[in-house]
């Protein structure tokens, strides 16, 4: 293993409808990583845009429902 690659010590997953799963290779395909590499990257963007804010928070919650 090449000493400046990142260790990975856990696995995240979730179900998503089939368009869903198909949207995000597409889009993964575009940017040139592979998709676990965007996915973090994504999260840790909207983690990072969302955490500290209690009104984005609120906002977030009533979408998801």
């Amino acid at each position: 293993m090449n000493p400046t690659e990142p260790i990975y010590n856990a696995f995240i997953g979730f179900k998503a409808p089939e368009d869903f799963l198909e949207r995000f290779e597409r889009f993964s395909a575009v940017v040139g990583r592979n998709r676990s590499a965007v996915a973090r990257h994504l999260l840790a963007r909207c983690l990072s845009s969302y955490e500290n804010d209690k009104i984005a928070i609120a906002k977030l919650r009533q979408e998801i429902l």
